[in-house]
C-alpha cells in the first residue's frame, strides 16, 4: 500500500487458521509469521462461532478486533477476519479461513492505530509471504471520522454504550425491529466510534466483532441478532442503553455528557482520548475516568472533587498548568479543602501536602477558613478547623506564619458565635500549644470573646495559670491602663501587676463566666496563697455559703480550711474575718453555730482585732441575714469573753446592730440572767433591755451587782429598784440580786436601802421586806434582818431613856449565832458610836466598815437628821 499524507509505516505479524483441501479433521494454523502456539491463542480466542447462510446479517467476512485474550493478557492490537473462498473440506462442508494480523502495542499506540484504520490498511488481495511480517502503511488517526459517526449515532447513545464497556459488561448491538444492520465496513466504524469514547489505553483489554455466531466467546462489543445470556442489549442508534452499574462507570458517563454539553466539537474530545496510549488495565477503570477529565482539566477536576471522586494526580496536572490564584474563588473553594482533607489523611503518600506546600498562595488561608466557617458555629466546624490548623502547622517549616494567619482569620470571623471562638482558641492552645498575639488581642479587646474563652477554661477546671498570665501581661501591653474587667481580677489570681486596682465588679465579671467559677478561682487562691482575692470574691462566696450543702457549701468550707487554717498564728485579719463569716453562714440556718468566728480568737493583738472587726463590719453592712448569723454565733450557747469583745467592737462599727444584739440577748437573759449578766453589758444595751416590760428588773440588778465594787449612793440604787418594780412588785430576778447584795454587804445595808425605798416609792420598803420573807435565801436572810432590828429597837429604847435622864436597865438581845462582823450603819451611830458610856463595843473591822459606808453614801438625806 502506498502511504498517504500523515501515514506511518508499521509491521504486522500474521497467521492463517484453516484446512488443507480435502482435509477432514479440524482446523489448524496453516501459515504465518507468528509462532504456531501464539498464533493459535489469538485465532481461537477470536472464534465466535460458524457462519450461518440462513442469516443475512451473518454474511462473511466477519471481523474481530482484539487487545488481548484471556490466556495471554499482553496488550496487542490485532484483528481476525473470517472468510470463505468457496472451498470445502473432505466432508463437503465449507472450509473457512481465519486470518490474523497482530501488531505490538508499542507500534499501535505510537501510531494511535484505530480499528477502522487497521482494517483499511490490511492486505486482502495478496497472500503474505510465508514466515515474513507484513508491512502496513496506516494513516495517523485524527478522530474526525469517528467523531462524525458518534454524532450521527447520537452522542448520548454512544456514550452510554461505552460506559457499559467500562462497567466490565458484554454488550450486544442489535438492529432495531424491522431494520437491517449496515455493511461490515460500517460496522467496523461503529465499533471503533463507540470505543473511541474510551481512552485508547482501554483497547489493551477491549475487543469487538462485526458478528458472532452461537459459540461462547469473551468478545466485549459485538453485533448480533439477539443478545446471549449475560449480555446487555443495545439497539443500534435508538433508545437509551441501560444505566451503568458501577460508580466509576456512572461517573464516566456523567463526565462525557458534561463535556459534550460544552461548546466544543466531539472531534476534540475523541482526539484527546485517542492520544492516551498508556495501558489502562481492566481492573483500573478509575484511570479511564482520570484521563477523560483531562480533556477539560480545569472544570473536570473541580467537578470530580465536588462529587467526591477527586484524583490527586489530576490535581497535580491541573496545578502545573494553572496558577493557584488564577483558578477563581469558586474553584478554589472546592480544590483547596479537598487538598487539605487528603493531606490530613496522608493520601497518596503525602502528595496532597506536597502540592499545598508547592502551590500555596495568599488565597489559601482564607479559602480554608471559609471551608470551616460555612459549617457555622458547630462542633463539626471546630473539628474541621483543628484539622486545617494541624496541616498549617505541618507546613510552617517551609511556609512560616501560615498557622497564625489561618487561626487569625478563623477567630476574627464576624458571624461566628463568641462561644465557638472561645472554644477554638482554647482547643488550639491546649492541643497545639499555640496562641498568636493577634488571637490574644482579640480576647482582650472583645469582651464577649474573652469571656467565652474564660468559660471554656473554667469548664475544664483549668489550674494551668500560664494562659491567664500571658493574657494579663499582653493586656498590660495592649492597653494603656492595663487589664480591665475579668482580666484585672485574673491579675489578682496570677499575682501580676495591676492586681491592686481590681474591684468586686471585676471579680463579679469573672464569676459570671461560669456557674462554678468561684470554685476554680478559690482553688487558685488556695494554691497560690492569694488570700487578698477572698474579699473580691465575697459576693459570690456569700451566695454559695447559704445554698444546700451538697451544692457548694461543703466544698467552700474545705477550701477555707486550707486557705485560712483556724490554728494559723499568722492570720491576715481581713481574710480571717471573711473566712469566719463564711464558715458561720455555711454552718447555720440562722440559729448560729459554735463553729463560726473561731479565727478571731487567734488574733491576740488589739490592732489586728480592730482590723478584723472593721473588715467584718464592711462585709455585714446591708446584709441583715449575715448580721443575725454573726450575732447568734458570737453569743453562742454560753457567754465568751473573746466573742463578746468582738460583738462589742462590731456594735461600735455598726450601731444599728445594737437592737439585734438586744433581741438575741433578751431570751438568753430571761432564761438565765445569772449566767448572761457575767457579760460587761454596755449602758445602751442595758437601757434598751430594761425598757422591755419583762426585763425592767435588769438595770437594778446590774447596779446591785456593780455596787459591790463601784461606790454608788443608796438613793440611786433605790430609784433603780423602784423603776424596776412597777406597781411595787419586786421580780424574782431582782429579789435574788437583793438577797445576794444583802448577804454580801450585811443586814444594815438592807435597812439603809429600805429607808431610801420608802422615799422612792411608797411602801416599797415593806414590799422589799415582804419579798425577802418569800425569797429563795429564806430563813437565813430573815433571821439576820430580824436580829438586826431587835438590836435597833434595844438601842432606840436606851436613847429615849437617856433623853429623859434615865438609865435603861434591860439586857440587850442575844443572837442565836455568833455576832456578824457587820457594823451598825452610821445613821444609827452617828452621835454615839464613839461614846464609851453607850456600852456598845465596836471592833476595828466594824469601825472600818462603818466609815467605808459613810464614804460610799456621802451623807444621804436620811443621815442629816442625826447630826
Amino acid at each position: 500500500m502506498n502511504a498517504g499524507p500523515g501515514a506511518g509505516r508499521l509491521t504486522a505479524d500474521w497467521a492463517v487458521l484453516g484446512k488443507y483441501p480435502g482435509q477432514v479433521m479440524g482446523y489448524e494454523v496453516l501459515d504465518g509469521s507468528l509462532p504456531t502456539d501464539r498464533a493459535a491463542t489469538y485465532l481461537w480466542g477470536s472464534t465466535t462461532g460458524s457462519p450461518d447462510s440462513r442469516e443475512p446479517a451473518a454474511v462473511l467476512p466477519w471481523r474481530v478486533f482484539l487487545g488481548s485474550v484471556g490466556t495471554d493478557p499482553t496488550p496487542v492490537c490485532a484483528t481476525v477476519e473470517t472468510t470463505w473462498d468457496g472451498s470445502r473440506d473432505g466432508t463437503g462442508s465449507p472450509s473457512y479461513a481465519w486470518r490474523l494480523f497482530l501488531l505490538d502495542w508499542s507500534q499501535a499506540g505510537t501510531a494511535r492505530l484505530t480499528w477502522s484504520a487497521l482494517d483499511a490498511a490490511l492486505p486482502r488481495d495478496d497472500q503474505p509471504l510465508s514466515g515474513a511480517a507484513v508491512p502496513l502503511s496506516v494513516a495517523r488517526s485524527t478522530g474526525e471520522q469517528l467523531a462524525r459517526l458518534v454524532d450521527e449515532l447520537g452522542f448520548e447513545w454512544a456514550a452510554r454504550t461505552a460506559a457499559l464497556l467500562l462497567d466490565n459488561r458484554q454488550v450486544a448491538i442489535v438492529p432495531p425491529p424491522g431494520a437491517m444492520l449496515p455493511d461490515v465496513d460500517e460496522r467496523v466504524l461503529i465499533l471503533d466510534a463507540v470505543c473511541a469514547l474510551l481512552p485508547y489505553g482501554c483497547r489493551s483489554w477491549l475487543s469487538a466483532a462485526t458478528w458472532t455466531g452461537r459459540a461462547d466467546h469473551e468478545v466485549r462489543l459485538v453485533f448480533a441478532a439477539a443478545p446471549r445470556s449475560g449480555q446487555v442489549e443495545v439497539r443500534l442508534g435508538t433508545g437509551s442503553p441501560p444505566e451503568p452499574q458501577s460508580d466509576t462507570a456512572r461517573s464516566y458517563l456523567t463526565e462525557l455528557l458534561r463535556l459534550r454539553a460544552k461548546p466544543r466539537p466531539t472531534a476534540e474530545l475523541v482526539d484527546h482520548l485517542l492520544g492516551w496510549t498508556e495501558v489502562i488495565p481492566l481492573r483500573s477503570p478509575g484511570e479511564a475516568l482520570r484521563v477523560l477529565r483531562r480533556a477539560d482539566l480545569l472544570d473536570s477536576v473541580i467537578e470530580a472533587i465536588r462529587h467526591g471522586q477527586g484524583d490527586l494526580n489530576d490535581v497535580e496536572q491541573l496545578l502545573t498548568q494553572y496558577a493557584m490564584d488564577s483558578l477563581g474563588e469558586h474553584r478554589l473553594a472546592v480544590l483547596v479543602p479537598y487538598l487539605a482533607r487528603c493531606a490530613s489523611q496522608g493520601a497518596a503518600d503525602g502528595l496532597a501536602q506536597t502540592l499545598l506546600r508547592r502551590y500555596w498562595s495568599r488565597s489559601v488561608p482564607n479559602v480554608l477558613a471559609e471551608d470551616v466557617l460555612v459549617l457555622g458555629s458547630t462542633g463539626e466546624a471546630i473539628e474541621r478547623a483543628r484539622s486545617h490548623l494541624e496541616l498549617a502547622r505541618n507546613l510552617e517549616t517551609e511556609l512560616p506564619g501560615v498557622f497564625d494567619e489561618l487561626l487569625t482569620v478563623l477567630v476574627t470571623a464576624p458571624h461566628q458565635s463568641h462561644e465557638w471562638t472561645g472554644t477554638l482558641v482554647y482547643m488550639v492552645e491546649r492541643t497545639m500549644g499555640r496562641t498568636p498575639e493577634s488571637v490574644d488581642a482579640l480576647l482582650i479587646r472583645d469582651r464577649e470573646a474573652g469571656l467565652a474563652w474564660l468559660r471554656i477554661w473554667l469548664a475544664h477546671r483549668g489550674r494551668d495559670l500560664a494562659s491567664l498570665v500571658r493574657l494579663v501581661d499582653r493586656a498590660a501591653g495592649l492597653t494603656a491602663g492595663g487589664s480591665t474587667g475579668w482580666l484585672r481580677f485574673a491579675a489578682v489570681l496570677t499575682g501580676r501587676p495591676g492586681a491592686e486596682r481590681a474591684t468586686e465588679r471585676d471579680a463579679a465579671e469573672f464569676m459570671a463566666a461560669h456557674e462554678e467559677a468561684w470554685e476554680s478561682a478559690l482553688d487558685v487562691v488556695v494554691d497560690q496563697n492569694r488570700s487578698a482575692a477572698v474579699a473580691l470574691l465575697w459576693p459570690r462566696l456569700r451566695q454559695i455559703a447559704q445554698v444546700p450543702e451538697e451544692q457548694g457549701a461543703a466544698r467552700l468550707l474545705s477550701r477555707l480550711e486550707r486557705l485560712v487554717p483556724p490554728a494559723d498564728a499568722d492570720l491576715q485579719p481581713e481574710t480571717a474575718a471573711a473566712a469566719d463569716l463564711l464558715c458561720a453562714l455555711c454552718a447555720t440556718d440562722g440559729a448560729g453555730s459554735p463553729r463560726g468566728m473561731t479565727r478571731f480568737r487567734r488574733l491576740t493583738d488589739s490592732g489586728t482585732r480592730d482590723t478584723y472587726v472593721a473588715a467584718l463590719s464592711h462585709l455585714l453592712n446591708g446584709d441583715a441575714t449575715a448580721k443575725t448569723v454573726v450575732t447568734e454565733t458570737l453569743l453562742g450557747e454560753v457567754p465568751d469573753a473573746d466573742c463578746w469583745q468582738a460583738l462589742t467592737l462590731l456594735m461600735r462599727q455598726l450601731p444599728t446592730m445594737e437592737r439585734l444584739v438586744c433581741d438575741r440577748l433578751d431570751p438568753r437573759i430571761a432564761d438565765d440572767h445569772v449566767l448572761w449578766l457575767q457579760l460587761d453589758l454596755p449602758g445602751r444595751i442595758v437601757t434598751n433591755l430594761s425598757s422591755r416590760a419583762h426585763l425592767r428588773w435588769l438595770r437594778p440588778v446590774q447596779e446591785l451587782r456593780g455596787a459591790v465594787c463601784t461606790p454608788q449612793s443608796m438613793e440611786r440604787l433605790a430609784r433603780a429598784i423602784a423603776a424596776g418594780s412597777p406597781g411595787g412588785v419586786i421580780s424574782s430576778q431582782l429579789l435574788a440580786a437583793l438577797e445576794q447584795f444583802i448577804h454580801d454587804e450585811g443586814p444594815e445595808v438592807a435597812y439603809s436601802l429600805a429607808a431610801q425605798l420608802h422615799f422612792a416609792a411608797p411602801d416599797l420598803d415593806l414590799a422589799l421586806y415582804g419579798a425577802l420573807h418569800r425569797g429563795d435565801r429564806g430563813r437565813r436572810t430573815v433571821r439576820l434582818l430580824d436580829e438586826f432590828h431587835e438590836m435597833e429597837a434595844y438601842r432606840h429604847v436606851r436613847l429615849r431613856a437617856a433623853l429623859h435622864g434615865r438609865t435603861h436597865s434591860g439586857e440587850p438581845p442575844r443572837s442565836s449565832e455568833p455576832q456578824s462582823s457587820a457594823a451598825l450603819p452610821p445613821s444609827a451611830y452617828a452621835s454615839v458610836s464613839m461614846s464609851p458610856a453607850s456600852g456598845t463595843v465596836l471592833s476595828r473591822r466594824h469601825a472600818r466598815r462603818i466609815w467605808r459606808w459613810r464614804w460610799r453614801f456621802r451623807r444621804p438625806d436620811w443621815l442629816r437628821g442625826f447630826q
